[in-house]
């Protein structure tokens, strides 16, 4: 046998033709893999004979014809075509020879003895032909060929040593002879066997130089790896080229193309051949990276011999390389080509032997998905560990699909209720409304004790977020209920959700229970939580921010009930911290969009939205409200809508855009908000917004309402919503100044010594319903307290009122004064900070001292904390003698200071510095001066206060 190439074996066939030419017949045997490139050689060749002078009859083996008898000889005569008809005589020796056996009273013996008859005479029919001109018979797929039509053509080659004949046959290499007695039967006579190779990188870059192909070296490398040779993937990928370069002339940049072409390739290679090839090429696909002869052979329940020697042909074909499918687009195509049933019937097969050998979770899990079917416990049980893998791997995706195969497979209703929370806490991570469909049931579930107490509370939480409260409350009312108790965490999680939304726990007690009750010991972290909630009590405190400070140390995303989160931060800013609040909501959001978390980020971004607005970063509230709201559809926000609504609605009022606030009010809101807090933010919102449209019955409405609702929650802190402020002022609006001043009475005397903001709030309210006189004196406290709270917006309105106060006496130097230290804060608020999780602001947020921005000023040194306390308050328009007074320092001092200032940061003027400051100061909360705390207001100030009060 001699292994040669395309091009070599077309020759060694022209030699066999001019020695049969001669008197001298021959015949060969073309071996080749599949698709080879058998076929095309001998088209090629009987072309080449034909020009030559040869008479050339060609047939081909077929699966469907092997039982029909003398067929391919059949076809031999008819493919003379019309220069060549039929003979009568072999017409009828055909016909005879095919008719069935047991015909017209003949038995088998009298049928086999009429084919070899007819056999005997068209052999001798295929010889004279010889005599006029030199005759070739080409066969194809010899191996289909019908048992009659192989004898005839052994009998040809005994007979033909003195003829003009050359008999070509085609035939598959298998690695052992698919018709042993044709080739034991062939070996006793002279023959000649070729065994046809697959191109080699040579060959390939031959073909391409011919074709044109610019670099052809080195593109045929890349083609010999993606066919193995095969002539029949290579030209189906080099129309794959074509098409590509006719869209992008750079499509070879990265390697071969591969595409529509190449597949349908792979799959006519594989139909030509038997179902064993295709079983082989099937699991292989299946099996995927792990495909290996020794596994085929388990999957398929074969002997190992007969899959290796089926796993080398197809290797010999270019479809295989290392026992696995050679390229993706190929495995793509065959499991595209298989039936589903069959498909997912393997990779179940896959599934569970993989499984068996050990093989991970995640690999059991992959084939699982394929299948579309968990058809045991084995296989549930791979699905929940492969959730679990993709969960901290950071593949949702995943994880939602493991789960929700899990859950359509389980047949224990206590395991298919875990598996349902689990799935909905993962889709509760990513598109809240996708989770709504699974709470029906995950309550029943809870009612009947078939969840563990953990997964009860977050169904009340994910309850609650979708307004569906009385439902909620029913929920964990039966889950208080019962004799075991809550474990301290889920307690701590419990109360901490109910306060988050209600402000206590009252709706379980009005339920019918204690409230949360436990039955363990408490642990480090549920005292944190139970700690951190008293802000709803107390309206701040050392107490609530440092345990919600520990809180945010130790929460990582998706592990902490949001609600807990979201009440730390609300604890930070109620206790006067909200530039720590802002900066440890920043980072959780970043947190957050790493893991790809999208409830969490918009919460949370809905939340930094509200510090920025606290802090009179009206710009940054807009942009992150409104980012909040692109991450979830609003379906999905449940009643958590209303909290980027209401800093939408303010900040948009605060800014004078009033069209934009009036088009977020007609936006429609779940009824069910307006029994929880949120509801209180968004009615807060809504009233600033009537107040500052000129209808103040309406802001009233909305602002008593808020009183009232207060009230009844047992939660009335001026912390968590001023409504008798707010109250105040539509009095003011509305003439009735005595009612305004007993509102701003009843907040003072409710609100913390500590919390600067508030008391500066309701001293400029007060100042307004004071006497003229009286008013400098309360707007000077005003501006003192907004300072340390850092509140420019409430700041900037205080500022305005104490410039109109002085202007209203006739102090127009101090009126003026007062009049551009107001404009410098207000354009401070215009002034757009980053939105947490934009990159594009991060690296401009990451300078050297917090609240600065350097800008063209890279190179030059940063100031000390001295010098940095000294300009943030001379950018607000304070004076040197009043910052002197403010920070404990003589003036000479604060000139020292800023005379350092101004060549450190290259600028000339005053002026200047609120260019320089953004006014951010994100860790500069912790650092400001208290002066409530500090005795920053005189004492004649604190009498004022009280007798602007009693007046009237």
């Amino acid at each position: 046998m001699a292994r040669m190439g395309y091009d070599t074996a077309l020759s060694r066939l022209r030699d066999l033709l001019t020695e049969s030419m001669c008197g001298s017949g021959r015949l060969a045997l073309v071996e080749g893999g599949l698709a080879g490139g058998k076929t095309h050689l001998l088209h090629e060749f009987s072309r080449q004979a034909v020009r030559s002078g040869a008479l050339v009859l060609s047939a081909t083996g077929s699966r469907a014809e092997r039982k029909l008898s003398l067929g391919v000889v059949d076809q031999l005569f008819r493919s003379a075509g019309p220069a060549g008809p039929l003979p009568e005589h072999a017409a009828r020796l055909i016909g005879a020879a095919s008719e069935p056996a047991g015909s017209g009273g003949a038995g088998p013996s009298v049928t086999q003895r009429t084919t070899d008859t007819a056999a005997r005479e068209l052999c001798g029919l295929l010889l004279d032909l010889c005599t006029d001109q030199p005759l070739v018979l080409a066969v194809d797929d010899v191996q289909f060929a019908d048992d009659p039509s192989l004898r005839l053509l052994l009998s040809l080659q005994r007979r033909m040593s003195g003829s003009r004949l050359l008999i070509v046959l085609n035939e598959w290499y298998r690695g052992k002879p698919t018709l042993p007695e044709l080739r034991a039967e062939l070996t006793r006579h002279p023959y000649s066997h070729i065994r046809l190779t697959p191109l080699s990188v040579e060959d390939i870059t031959t073909l391409f130089t011919k074709e044109g192909v610019p670099d052809a070296a080195r593109l045929a490398h890349g083609y010999h790896r993606l066919t193995g040779g095969n002539p029949l993937l290579l030209h189906a990928a080099l129309d794959d080229r074509l098409g590509a370069l006719c869209v992008d002339g750079e499509a070879e940049r990265e390697g071969p193309v591969a595409g529509a072409a190449y597949a349908q390739a792979v799959l006519a290679g594989l139909y030509r051949w038997d179902a064993e090839l295709l079983s082989v090429a099937r699991a292989a696909a299946v099996l995927g990276d792990r495909s290996s002869p020794a596994l085929i052979a388990q999957l398929l329940d074969s002997r190992l011999a007969d899959t290796e020697e089926l796993v080398h042909i197809l290797t010999d074909a270019g479809l295989l390389l290392d026992g696995r499918i050679r390229h993706p687009r190929g495995a793509c195509a065959i499991l595209e080509g298989m039936p589903h049933g069959e498909r997912s019937d393997l990779h179940t097969r896959v599934a569970r032997l993989l499984a068996q050998g050990g093989a991970t979770a995640v690999d059991v899990a992959r084939h699982l998905l394929a299948a579309g079917e968990a058809p045991e416990a084995w296989a549930v049980s791979a699905l929940r560990d492969a959730a679990e893998h993709a969960l901290t791997a950071g593949d949702a995706e995943t994880a939602v699909r493991c789960l929700r195969l899990a859950v359509d497979a389980d047949t224990d209703p206590q395991e298919r209720h875990s598996d349902m929370y689990a799935l909905t806490r993962v889709l509760w991570r990513r598109n809240c409304a996708a989770a709504t469909a699974y709470l029906p049931r995950l309550r029943g579930a809870v009612a009947a004790g078939q969840l563990p107490v953990s997964a009860a509370v977050g169904v009340v939480r994910y309850s609650l977020w979708h307004g569906e409260v009385e439902e909620a409350v029913r929920t964990a009312a039966a889950l208080c209920a019962t004799p075991e108790g809550l474990d301290p965490r889920s307690a701590a999680e419990l109360s901490a959700t109910f306060h988050w939304y209600f402000g206590s726990d009252r709706r379980l007690r009005t339920a019918g229970t204690d409230g949360v009750r436990v039955t363990a010991r408490r642990g480090t972290w549920a005292h944190a939580v139970d700690r951190m909630t008293t802000f709803w009590v107390r309206g701040g405190g050392d107490t609530a921010s440092t345990s919600a400070q520990h809180i945010l140390q130790s929460c990582h995303v998706g592990d902490t009930a949001l609600e807990v989160v979201a009440g730390a931060l609300l604890a930070l800013q109620c206790d006067s911290k909200p530039h720590l609040a802002r900066s440890w909501c920043e980072r959780l959001v970043q947190e957050a969009a790493r893991s790809g978390d999208l409830t969490w980020q918009a919460v949370l971004g809905s939340i930094g939205a509200a510090i920025a607005l606290r802090l009179g970063d009206l710009t940054a509230a807009v942009q992150q409200a409104e980012q909040a709201l692109r991450l979830l559809p609003v379906k999905a926000w449940g009643i958590l809508i209303g909290l980027p609504r209401a800093t939408l609605i303010a900040a948009h009022t605060s800014l004078g855009d009033h069209d934009a606030a009036a088009q977020v009010l007609r936006q429609p809101v779940p009824d069910a908000m307006f029994e929880t807090f949120l509801g209180l933010y968004y009615l807060e919102a809504r009233g600033g917004f009537f107040l500052a449209t000129d209808q103040a019955l309406a802001a009233g409405g909305d602002f008593q309402l808020c009183g009232s609702l207060m009230h009844e929650w047992e939660a009335d802190l001026p912390t968590l919503n001023p409504w008798r402020a707010n109250l105040a002022q539509v009095n003011l609006e509305l003439g009735h100044t005595a009612e305004a001043r007993e509102l701003i009475r009843q907040q003072l005397e409710r609100t913390r010594s500590a919390d600067a903001r508030l008391r500066g709030i309701s001293l400029r309210v007060l100042a307004a319903a004071s006497e003229p006189a009286r008013r400098p004196a309360l707007l000077r406290q005003s501006v003192e307290f907004l300072t340390a709270a850092q509140d420019r917006l409430e700041l900037a309105r205080a500022l305005n009122d104490f410039s109109l106060a002085h202007q209203k006496l006739g102090e127009f130097d101090q009126a003026r004064l007062l009049a551009r230290r107001a404009t410098q804060v207000t354009r401070a608020c215009l002034v757009p900070g980053p939105v947490p999780g934009d990159e594009a602001g991060t690296e401009q947020e990451r300078t050297p001292q917090a609240g600065w921005h350097p800008q063209e000023h890279h190179t030059r040194q940063v100031l000390s904390e001295a010098e940095r306390r000294v300009a943030e308050l001379a950018a607000l328009g304070h004076t040197n003698r009043e910052i002197s007074q403010m920070l404990y320092i003589t003036v000479s001092t604060v000139e020292q200071h800023l005379t350092r200032v101004y060549r450190k940061l290259g600028i000339t003027r005053r002026t200047d510095l609120l260019s320089v400051y953004k006014l951010r100061g994100q860790n500069a909360g912790d650092d400001q001066v208290d002066l409530a705390a500090g005795g920053g207001l005189l004492p004649a100030g604190r009498e004022d206060v009280a007798g602007c009060v009693r007046q009237g």
